[in-house]
């Protein structure tokens, strides 16, 4: 595993995301009122971008189906939905925020 700087901690809002290419994986970083948090973009229902849905409390909704997951575990909430999103480590490092993906 190595980690990949995507941004600043000042680039993403609190209750907010970004989405980024790491290492050719599409990657949601999100910045919710107790932490840092990432998860694939690719909802596991239908494939749809999860950076296209919305932030509800701690989960994002897909904005395709309705159906959400739970940011910080990457379990299925909310159905259609029902497999678990892919999650990865986050840190920061000197005000950077680094993600931990497979090379």
């Amino acid at each position: 595993m190595s980690w990949y700087r995507v941004c600043r901690t000042s680039d993403v809002a609190v209750r907010s995301m970004q989405n980024f290419s790491v290492n050719g994986i599409e990657v949601n970083l999100y910045h919710l009122e107790d932490g840092w948090f990432a998860t694939s973009d690719i909802c596991t229902h239908q494939d749809c971008s999860l950076s296209d849905g919305d932030i509800d409390g701690n989960e994002i909704v897909c904005g395709c189906h309705g159906g959400a997951f739970d940011i910080r575990t990457g379990g299925a909430t909310r159905m259609p939905c029902t497999i678990p999103l892919e999650t990865f480590r986050v840190r920061i490092r000197n005000e950077f925020i680094e993600i931990e993906i497979e090379p």
